[in-house]
C-alpha cells in the first residue's frame, strides 16, 4: 500500500519516492487489467461446446462417442490434461480454418490468445480483422490494448486516438490513451486524456493516479500530491 503523503513535512526525496511508487503501481494496473472493450459474447461459429464434443465424430450429434473417436483419430483436443484455454483455442482454430476471414472469430481468438499471454499472435489476428473491417471500433480498441501490453506505446497511440474519437463517452478508452501518451512523453496530451477519463467517471482511481504521475513529471508536485490523495480516497471506497 502507498503511504499517506504529509505535505507539511515531506521533502523532495520523499516526494520523488512516492511518485516512483505510484508510477510503478499505475504500470502494474495497466498490465493486469483486461480491456473492457472486448465483447464477452461469442460469435455463433464458436458456440459449439469446447472440449470433447468440439472434436466429436463429425456428425454434430454429440452422442458421447467423441472422446473415443478423437483418441483413435489422434485429435489433440480430446487428450486428457489439456487446459480449458487450450481446448477453447483449438476449437477457434478449427472454426477459423473453415472461415478464415470471419472478423468475430478472429476477435474471439485474439481475446483467447491475449488471455493466455500470447500477445504477438493476438496482435496478428487483430490486425487481420482490422484489414477486413477498418471501422470496427471493438477490434481497434483490442489492438490498442494488446500493443500496450507488448510495450509498443507509439504503435498503440493512433489506434487509441481513433477509439476515443468514436467512443468519446468511454473513460476506459481515455485512460488507456493517457497511458500510451504518458509513455511516449506527450505529457500535456496524456494529462488531458486522464482528466477526461476522470470527468466521465469521477471514481476512476487509475485515471487519478495517472494525473498525479504526469503532474509530477511536469514538476507540479503540489498538484500531484492532491491527485494522489484523491486517488487513494476513491480506491478506498
Amino acid at each position: 500500500m502507498i503511504r499517506r503523503i504529509d505535505q507539511r513535512h515531506e521533502d523532495s526525496r520523499d516526494r520523488a519516492r512516492v511518485a516512483a511508487e505510484l508510477s510503478e503501481e499505475a504500470r502494474l494496473l495497466t498490465e493486469t487489467t483486461l480491456p473492457l472493450t472486448i465483447p464477452a459474447t461469442k460469435p455463433p461459429a464458436a458456440e459449439t461446446p469446447v472440449g470433447d464434443r468440439a472434436h466429436g465424430n463429425g456428425n454434430g450429434n454429440g452422442n458421447g462417442n467423441s472422446h473415443r473417436n478423437g483418441k483413435r483419430n489422434g485429435q489433440a483436443g480430446s487428450l486428457p490434461g489439456r487446459s480449458a484455454a487450450e481446448r477453447a483455442l483449438a476449437a477457434l482454430d478449427t472454426a477459423l480454418a473453415a472461415q478464415p476471414d470471419s472478423v468475430p472469430l478472429l476477435l474471439e481468438r485474439a481475446t483467447q490468445l491475449g488471455s493466455m499471454g500470447r500477445y504477438a499472435a493476438s496482435r496478428a489476428d487483430l490486425e487481420h480483422a482490422l484489414l477486413l473491417d477498418p471501422d470496427n471500433v471493438t477490434v481497434r480498441s483490442a489492438l490498442g490494448i494488446v500493443l500496450l501490453r507488448k510495450g509498443l506505446w507509439s504503435c498503440a497511440v493512433p489506434h487509441l486516438r481513433k477509439v476515443v474519437e468514436i467512443e468519446s463517452w468511454s473513460p476506459t478508452a481515455w485512460f488507456y490513451l493517457g497511458e500510451a501518451l504518458n509513455h511516449v512523453d506527450e505529457l500535456d496530451a496524456a494529462l488531458a486524456a486522464y482528466v477526461r477519463a476522470a470527468e466521465i467517471d469521477p471514481l476512476h482511481a487509475k485515471a487519478l493516479y495517472g494525473q498525479g504521475v504526469v503532474l509530477d513529471r511536469l514538476r507540479r508536485p503540489d498538484d500531484a500530491a492532491a491527485l494522489y490523495r484523491r486517488s487513494r480516497e476513491v480506491a478506498a471506497r
